[in-house]
């Protein structure tokens, strides 16, 4: 396994610290390989560091012959890549017998990033193009505007993507994503779709209602996973019907504003910092819904299986693929729509449709349970390769190293 970072905190990297130990426990010797350590045992066996490129950095040809020389010395059958984008890296990777690739984010089909436009409000829904990323570059603010910065950054996620092409398997976790992949080059025979898991073994018994109604938000604390507009729509409500806000998540300078905003709007808040797991399934447990107002088009939204598997309703901006889990178990609101939002919010904790919601997402968590997404990924690696092995010539890749994003 080749990952961006190893650690305990994030979306990517709470999911690899749940699938990896339970790809061990299946029989798959597993190897880890990250560009920066932070807790060398976070996803089990101890990590060996790496540093090539990241999304925003120049090809380090370095790391890619460490790579190259790491699956000559271990052979593996597979190597699968997360979040990695040096280009010279997956051309080293290529060398094994089997490639895949797990598309966690935008990142891979989208310069910006997010795929969203910065200065406007709507959302890109554009295939990756030098055509289209430059002239949304230019028309609406997209990387750098207008810019050679832009250009070379376009040109590097361009010739990363000619190289991810060869990966035998794309494994995504919404059909959102493997939609995205499709549109950008990706054969439909080659992604796999397969659900991310929550975290324990189990769903649990819901916990009782509180006896204050109040909201939880855990995620990063950056403008789009939407908080801000989370507040306005709890501003909305009646102060009698107004419940406290919780927010989960580490400190960001986005969000040391946030309680002034809140406070300014008649929001009681609470910021709880980074949380453990048990922590946050503590939380989770001790808030009426859990809100995920994310105004970025997620390619997932884990935080609402979480919700689910401990009988909590979810209301949330309909983006990306979270309508994919929602079901009968909690609210969907057009994006960035405040009113709605409150108006989910005044509807979920009504008390009859509370029961209604949280049994509904008892009933549907069972479909993210571990052993759903570990045996089905074990399945793609015993498939062997779905195309021809594929070598990348020694030009595609320095083409790729050249033109690599260079940040200064």
């Amino acid at each position: 396994m080749l990952c961006d970072v190893v650690d305990r905190v994030g979306g990517t990297e709470s999911y690899l610290s749940r699938v990896l130990p339970a790809l061990a426990r299946s029989g798959v010797e597993v190897t880890i390989v990250g560009r920066r350590v932070v807790q060398p045992h976070a996803f089990g066996p101890e990590a060996t560091e790496i540093s090539w490129g990241s999304d925003d950095e120049a090809a380090r040809p370095a790391a890619a012959r460490a790579v190259a020389k790491l699956v000559a010395t271990l052979r593996p059958d597979v190597v699968m890549t997360s979040n990695v984008h040096d280009a010279a890296v997956i051309a080293a990777a290529r060398t094994a017998p089997q490639l895949i690739v797990r598309v966690h984010d935008h990142r891979l089909f989208c310069p910006q990033g997010d795929r969203q436009f910065p200065h406007f409000p709507r959302l890109c829904t554009q295939a990756m193009s030098p055509g289209a990323c430059i002239a949304n570059a230019v028309v609406r603010g997209c990387c750098s505007g207008a810019s050679a910065k832009t250009l070379r950054l376009v040109g590097a996620r361009q010739a990363l993507r000619e190289v991810m092409l060869q990966a035998d398997r794309f494994v995504v976790a919404s059909k959102f994503v493997a939609d995205l992949c499709a549109k950008n080059g990706v054969e439909r025979e080659r992604i796999v779709t397969i659900p991310p898991p929550f975290d324990g073994e189990e769903v649990s018994e819901a916990a009782p209602r509180p006896g204050r109604d109040r909201v939880l938000f855990a995620g990063r604390l950056v403008r789009d996973k939407g908080l801000a507009s989370l507040i306005e729509a709890l501003a909305f409500l009646p102060p009698h019907e107004r419940p406290a806000l919780a927010v989960a998540g580490a400190p960001t300078r986005e969000s040391l504003p946030m309680p002034a905003f809140a406070a300014a709007r008649g929001v009681q808040l609470a910021m709880l910092g980074r949380l453990d797991p048990d922590e946050l399934n503590a939380q989770i447990d001790a808030a009426t819904l859990v809100a995920v107002p994310s105004l970025w088009p997620e390619p997932f939204g884990l935080m609402g299986i979480e919700a689910q598997a401990r009988g909590r309703p979810v209301v949330a901006y309909d983006v990306g693929g979270i309508s994919e889990w929602m079901g009968a178990a909690g609210v969907l609101v057009p994006r960035g729509d405040a009113r709605a939002l409150a108006n989910a919010i005044r509807t979920t904790v009504d008390p009859l449709r509370w029961l209604e919601f949280s049994a509904a997402a008892l009933r549907q968590a069972p479909r993210y349970r571990l052993e759903r997404h570990v045996a089905p990924l074990v399945n793609v690696m015993l498939d062997g390769p779905a195309v021809r092995a594929f070598e990348v010539a020694p030009e595609r890749a320095r083409e790729a190293s050249r033109v690599l994003f260079d940040p200064a």
